[in-house]
């Protein structure tokens, strides 16, 4: 198998849900995220976060996993493996900053997020990192400390 640079066994995603039962939403998002191999290294607490954006809407459950596959993966096989677990987990398209009963994004790739995408489909570091402070003490419980 040939690799590129941006290819890494690491993965960080920000887990949340605000439809149904979102602690069990979250239990799912990391069952299905430890298919194909993969593995979660390291999860932070969970915390009850408000909606941002569209506020009228019920709180989140967050939390943020590091994921280890066990070969390099390109950062769009991780961006496909997150959308699928959401997927399996209820997620339906609505529009944007809207409820969701699981959502999984990539906020970093590499061991210290040093892998960069810029493009339609990805980008990484997430750019909505800084915007989301919450997302900050979650990152520093898995020893990463966000940009």
């Amino acid at each position: 198998m040939t690799t590129s640079p941006q290819d890494t066994t690491v993965a960080w995603v920000a887990l949340g849900s605000n439809i149904g039962s979102r602690t069990r939403a979250l239990a799912c998002l990391r069952s299905e995220l430890q298919r194909d191999g993969v593995v979660i290294e390291a999860a932070s607490s969970e915390i009850l976060t408000r909606a941002l954006g569209v506020t009228a809407q019920a709180d989140f459950h967050n939390q943020v996993v590091r994921l280890r596959a066990p070969e390099p993966w390109a950062p769009h096989h991780w961006l496909v493996h997150c959308k699928q677990a959401e997927q399996r987990c209820g997620r339906r398209e609505s529009y944007r900053w809207g409820p969701r009963v699981a959502d999984a994004d990539v906020l970093m790739l590499g061991e210290s997020g040093e892998v960069g995408v810029d493009d339609d489909d990805l980008t990484v570091p997430h750019p909505e990192l800084s915007h989301r402070p919450f997302l900050a003490p979650l990152l520093r419980e898995l020893g990463m400390a966000a940009s």
